[in-house]
């Protein structure tokens, strides 16, 4: 199945974040730095009254809560460094496979204690579907470029797309 890249890419990887933002924002700690960021932007009486509002309104599956969302960007991430590679000694690596990596790494780094969080194998099952569905989606024309080659939107995009999902680390 071949799409136009940005006409179904964009909209997919626009609305995997915003629900992971919903998600992150009114299901999860608030120690998150993007909670963080929102409480400091509107208040912390503001941030905490909406969230008791939006969860006890809404009732979300925990998996919905703490596996979804690191699906949903393993899903956007792939989605933007489809077609990107950086090379190391003469030898192309392809970016589109960073993502599963970096959550997998994430996991086991929860696992052995060395970033905050709790090692789940949903979150893998979770990042693992998700990028199965990015990575084989086949998105046309699909052109092979260095990252940082030439400053244009695709780079653009998957670096902006790597700082978000920064913002759904716990800072404490």
């Amino acid at each position: 199945m071949s799409l136009k890249s940005n006409s179904i890419q964009n909209p997919i990887i626009f609305s995997s974040l915003i629900v992971s933002l919903f998600v992150y924002l009114f299901y999860r700690s608030e120690q998150t730095v993007v909670n963080e960021l929102f409480s400091f932007l509107f208040s912390s009486e503001f941030y905490f009254e909406l969230k008791t509002i939006i969860s006890n309104a809404i009732h979300l599956p925990t998996f919905f809560i703490f596996s979804l969302p690191e699906g949903l960007w393993v899903l956007a991430v792939t989605l933007t460094s489809k077609g990107l590679f950086i090379t190391h000694r003469n030898r192309a690596f392809h970016l589109s496979f960073l993502p599963l990596i970096f959550a997998i790494s994430l996991e086991i780094f929860q696992l052995i204690g060395l970033t905050n969080g709790t090692f789940d194998w949903f979150d893998i099952l979770s990042a693992f579907c998700f990028w199965c569905i990015g990575y084989f989606l086949n998105f046309s024309p699909s052109k092979k470029q260095k990252l940082f080659q030439t400053l244009d939107s695709s780079s653009i995009l998957c670096v902006s797309t790597y700082l978000i999902v920064f913002l759904a680390h716990v800072s404490n």
